[in-house]
């Protein structure tokens, strides 16, 4: 029996469109997919995630992928991007609606400490029971590692719980740790209609 459910962040409580980011502050397309692969597309940024780097390690290699003219832009994205994701309203109503229905509700997503700025706008935290986030770990999904840590943190049986994640991956990871997932694709109908398939009740 599903007793707890947990939320990723990224595409399923908030929207994460790295292009969309820095269309905010840039207007220029061939010069947003630069900025994209410098930024958001080199594995600083999933070590950032992990914990394994510091911000400005992702920033000074950025800077060092691309022309003098384009530093400015990289400042600009890095120390705004965290107000650049709009929450994705139907899934945060979703984690009050499981809180007041007696669920466990939880929170387990890759983030940099960026985080403690964004979950104060991520006002559907207050009804979950706990989160944890990679960097806090020094591990990220779709490692067996963070799953484990995260059982072990909330006390949680995996097969009591189920993964809402957006990256297959990270639901394969899920799925490997005993934990049961669905894959987000952003039709909200189509997760009420597997919530309801796995005796969760509305």
């Amino acid at each position: 029996m599903i007793k707890n459910i947990v939320f990723d962040m990224g595409n399923v409580l908030l929207e994460w469109n790295t292009e969309k980011i820095i269309a905010r502050f840039v207007d220029d397309k061939d010069r947003i997919k630069k900025l994209q692969e410098a930024v958001f597309e080199q594995k600083y940024w999933s070590e950032l995630d992990a914990g394994l780097v510091c911000e400005e390690d992702v920033r000074e290699h950025a800077k060092s992928l691309l022309p003098q003219d384009y530093h400015e832009d990289i400042d600009e994205i890095l120390d705004n991007w965290q107000y650049c994701m709009p929450i994705i309203s139907e899934t945060c109503n979703l984690v009050k609606f499981l809180h007041a229905k007696g669920y466990g509700v939880y929170l387990l997503s890759n983030a940099n400490k960026k985080f403690l700025e964004v979950k104060r706008d991520l006002h559907c935290l207050k009804f979950m029971d706990g989160y944890l986030v990679s960097y806090e770990v020094g591990c990220a999904k779709p490692s067996l590692e963070i799953y484990k840590k995260f059982f072990k943190k909330f006390d949680l049986i995996p097969e009591e719980c189920l993964f809402i994640d957006d990256l297959k991956e990270n639901c394969e990871g899920s799925e490997k740790a005993g934990m049961k997932a669905y894959c987000f694709d952003g039709d909200y109908q189509k997760l009420v209609d597997y919530l309801k398939q796995n005796g969760i009740e509305f």
